[in-house]
């Protein structure tokens, strides 16, 4: 979160404040590079549904997730218009990103108990609450720019930012694939080493943790 206040006239913000705003797309990124897209996302569709012969249900995980995708985009297109208006006509966003921070953790902590063959209904409940929470948080931090930095800066701390974002995704996932997920084959990390912390692949945990330490590093 900035250190700057809601009420700061545009362009006034201090260097803190602005670098601030921008370690906020540093902080959240993790959660679409890890979670969504290369560990928990590829782990929930291959791995955690099981058919009824008790093996993974690639097939029926693929689409679970991808129901669960559009029910999020459904939600968030629906309230996004209305709270990107809020954002725009009300007094303090910090709450709002706040609030939606927790959401995000919660759920994101919640990804943890996705072993294979939990309840897939509770694990996308869990995964798509992050994911709105995770929107909405980026659409009341955005509309704090304005109020940060002149017209001309924005284009330059919103590319900054956006940068910022994809490194901190980067670092997460490379260190989670050096040292904390293993392949569903073998069980090593891509070291050629079991996970730390004695994350077991078998059940999962290796591809599990990528909730929790998303959760983590957002809330540091």
């Amino acid at each position: 979160m900035t250190d700057v206040g809601d009420d700061t006239k545009a362009g006034q913000a201090s260097r803190k404040g602005i670098w601030g705003w921008m370690l906020f797309d540093w902080a959240a990124q993790p959660f679409f590079t890890v979670v969504t897209t290369f560990i928990f996302g590829p782990y929930f569709v291959s791995r955690m549904v099981l058919g009824p012969d008790g093996n993974p249900d690639p097939v029926a995980g693929q689409a679970a997730w991808g129901f669960a995708i559009a029910i999020g985009g459904l939600i968030m297109a629906v309230l996004a218009p209305i709270l990107g208006s809020i954002s725009d006509q009300t007094g303090p966003r910090k709450p709002w990103i706040a609030g939606f921070a927790v959401l995000q953790i919660g759920g994101l902590l919640a990804l943890w108990y996705g072993a294979p063959g939990a309840s897939v209904f509770w694990i996308l409940f869990a995964y798509t609450v992050a994911a709105i929470a995770a929107e909405f948080s980026t659409v009341f931090n955005d509309s704090m720019l304005p109020r940060l930095v002149s017209k001309e800066k924005i284009g330059e701390v919103s590319g900054t930012a956006w940068g910022l974002g994809y490194l901190g995704g980067m670092i997460v996932l490379i260190v989670v694939l050096l040292l904390l997920a293993g392949n569903p084959t073998t069980g090593k990390t891509l070291l050629g080493i079991d996970p730390l912390f004695g994350l077991d692949p078998a059940t999962g945990e290796d591809a599990r943790q990528s909730g929790p330490f998303s959760a983590l590093w957002y809330f540091i």
